[in-house]
Order: structure tokens, then sequence, then C-alpha cells
């Protein structure tokens, strides 16, 4: 029943579901095409015989997060066809850039039966696997009314998400009761969705994100090019404000104006985290006068260059290797935060705004290690860069326990693949 009311209201709402894409293609025209795809069609078929397993990863965080998993899929069931779904333009082109023909991709439906019948009429998959907090009540219904087996891994909720949930308790607890399977990340997060369903069994992974691989020959690379941007053979110091939402470029601009009065030869790399604001950002770091070098023209760090601006998809893992320090943004908004696991990773101490809701648990043990450190705004930022930069000891001592974090929560890949074993064995063999 309440199904019904959630599958009529959006309905009506449909031609609004449109006008936001219209809308959001004004900034980035990527939204504006494959349209046919989120309504259940699509170019790609499913090859000959083989036996369909389906993944959908929402966008940027989901995609780079489900890498190391689909690779390892890929790997096991090499006769398996694997079909990835994305709703967003920006992690459809990282999904292609990083897997390409290894895999199918197109966007999901709109939840609606109509849409998803006639996609599933195409691919028949055996079993899909949704990432983090993809809970789509007409989706889980309809592959449970079909026999498809249906996992949520490195499933997270947060306190905020819960109180969401809460005010549509029977629709959303009906579609968690009808997942088969669902791994959550943290206790945390098992907790919250034993609130909703409280005799549902719920397993534990850990992050996925601490799976992902740093290649050898990548940090050879970024070594080079930092010796290539050093000044009187001394290496510049370097900070990445990395995923930056609305009025965060303002506050890392201002500290680094001051940073400049205090440290010889700084150099801030801007990482936007929508493709469709970096035209925005460019003319803003332009009202601040400073020299800027642009990543999408491939324009080189001269020894006047203030800024860098990583105006580029699918680089931060490779613009956090090239810097001393890490503000990871989405962290100074109410928006709950960003990936704090990619500089952890690369051994980078880690700056961040109070808002990390969406990353609590990760925040925590970084916190507790000493490798990240919480500010309020631009003469925080200043203080805890400038301090770092003068005192090696202390930057080194952040690095490490940056990297230890991230070393000691590995295998959640395992984890997954462990719980996932039988029933995949038994739908794709």
């Amino acid at each position: 029943m309440y199904r019904l009311i959630y599958t009529f209201i959006y309905f009506l709402i449909l031609p609004l579901y449109f006008f936001r894409l219209l809308v959001k293609g004004l900034k980035n025209p990527d939204y504006l095409y494959r349209w046919n795809e989120r309504i259940g069609f699509g170019k790609l078929k499913p090859a000959g015989e083989k036996k369909v397993l389906w993944i959908h990863a929402v966008s940027v965080g989901e995609v780079n997060a489900s890498i190391p998993l689909i690779r390892r899929i890929l790997k096991k069931y090499e006769e398996v066809e694997i079909l990835v779904t994305t709703t967003t333009p920006t992690g459809s082109k990282i999904l292609i850039d990083k897997l390409g023909s290894r895999i199918k991709h197109q966007y999901l439906p709109i939840d609606l039966p109509i849409f998803l019948n006639r996609f599933l009429k195409i691919w028949n998959p055996r079993a899909l696997i949704l990432l983090e907090t993809e809970i789509w009540p007409n989706l889980v219904a309809i592959c449970k009314k079909k026999e498809i087996f249906v996992s949520l891994v490195n499933a997270r909720l947060s306190e905020r998400s819960l109180k969401k949930y809460l005010r549509f308790k029977d629709v959303i607890s009906e579609s968690i009761s009808d997942i088969d399977l669902i791994i959550a990340q943290y206790k945390t997060d098992q907790k919250r969705f034993r609130h909703l369903v409280p005799r549902k069994k719920i397993n534990l992974c850990g992050n996925l994100k601490f799976d992902q691989e740093i290649p050898d020959q990548f940090l050879e690379i970024s070594n080079s090019i930092k010796e290539g941007w050093s000044i009187n053979k001394k290496m510049r110091p370097t900070l990445i404000g990395a995923s930056t939402h609305e009025g965060e470029e303002e506050v890392l601009l201002d500290g680094f104006i001051k940073i400049k009065q205090e440290l010889d030869n700084p150099l801030l790399i801007l990482v936007p985290r929508h493709p469709e604001r970096f035209n925005r950002v460019k003319q803003i770091i332009k009202s601040y006068n400073l020299s800027m070098s642009v990543r999408s023209i491939k324009e080189e760090v001269k020894s006047d260059t203030d800024v860098l601006l990583g105006d580029t998809m699918g680089e931060l893992n490779f613009l956090y290797s090239l810097s001393d320090i890490a503000f990871v943004g989405g962290s100074l908004i109410d928006h709950g935060g960003q990936n704090l696991l990619e500089p952890a990773a690369l051994s980078l101490p880690i700056i961040s705004g109070p808002n990390l809701r969406n990353f609590e648990e990760i925040a925590k043990k970084l916190k507790n290690q000493g490798a990240l450190e919480i500010v309020k705004g631009t003469k925080d930022i200043q203080e805890v860069f400038s301090k770092l930069i003068s005192d090696k000891r202390e930057l080194n001592k952040r690095k490490k326990a940056s990297k230890l974090v991230y070393e000691e929560n590995r295998g959640a890949v395992d984890r997954i693949l462990n719980d996932l074993e039988k029933p995949l064995e038994v739908l794709l063999t």
C-alpha cells in the first residue's frame, strides 16, 4: 500500500525530475544526454548466453569505492557479464575511464515499474549489488518479485539519513526487509539499520574505500613532478583543497593569502567537487589576483604560479600525491564531508571542517591517531598548514599516522566477497 502511494507521487512529479536534469544540463551538458537510459532503454544489450551480474554505484564516491570490488569480481567470475549502473555523468566517466570495455554501463532507470521492468526484461540479471545507501523501493520490490538476489554492500546510514528514513519508515523498512543481504560498514551503521528493521541480520565489512590501490609508479611520477616544481632546489610547500563546495574556495584562498605572507613559494591546488562549478571557481581565483595554472588545458606550474586549478575528472588521487597536506571539502558547510580515505592512502596529514557526519567512523579513527585536525575557518587553516610545514618532525608523524589508519582498516573487499560467495556461486555458475 505504502509503495503504491510512493509510486503514484513519483509519477506525478516525474516532469520535475526531467526539469531538474535540464537545469543541471545548463551547467553540465552531459546531463542533457542519454535520457533513454533513464527510462529503461539503452544502446547496449547482454552478450549471448552469459549470466549478468548487476552492480549499482550512484556517483563518483561510490564508483571509486566499487572499483576494487568490481576488479576482484571480474577475476573471480570470468564467464559472467558485469553491468554497472550509475546516476551521474561524472560517475559514468570515471567508471569508463577505469574499467573501459571490461564492463557494460548505462544509467539506472527511474524508480518507476514501467521503466524498471523494461530494463530488467532486456538485461535479466541474476543478482544485484547495491553500493552504500541506494535503497529504491520499486527497484528492490521488483527484483524480489523476479527472484533477483539483492545485496546492499559497504552500506552506511548517517544519523541524518536515519531521521529522514523514519519519516517514511513504512515504505523504507519494507524495502530494507526485502534486501537479501546487507553488509554495513561499521557498527554505528548496523545499529541505525536495525532501528528500521530490528530483526534483520546485518553483517559488517569496514569501508571499501580503504581497499583502493596506489601503484608504485604513480608515486614515482608525482615525486618527479614535485621536483620539477621546486625553486632554488627547495620543494614548494603544497596545500590541496579537495572536493570543495560553494563557499569553501574563498575560505581556502583567504587562508592561502596569509600562508604566502609566512612561507616561501607555497602552492595551492584547488579541486572543486562538481565539474559544473569549474568555471565559477576559475573566476573566484582570478578575483584574488593570484597567478593560476589550469590543469584541463595542461598549463605548466611555473615558479610564479600560486594556484593550480584541478578542473579535470578522475585525477584527484594524482593531485593528492603532489601535495604535502590535504584539506577535504564538504566539511565547512552543512554537507557532511567528502572522502577522507583518499589522502590517507597517500600518507597525507588531513585538515577538515567540523561537518563530517558522512564519514564519522573514519574521522574518529584518523583523529584518534593524530592524522586529522578539525578547523573552523581561514585562520585555522593557515595556522595548521604553516605549523606543519615548519615542523618536519610533526609533519612526518602525521603522515605515518594517516597511512597507519589506512593500512589497518583494509580488507573490506575480502569480507564482502566472503559473504557473497555462496549466493553468487549458486546464481552465477
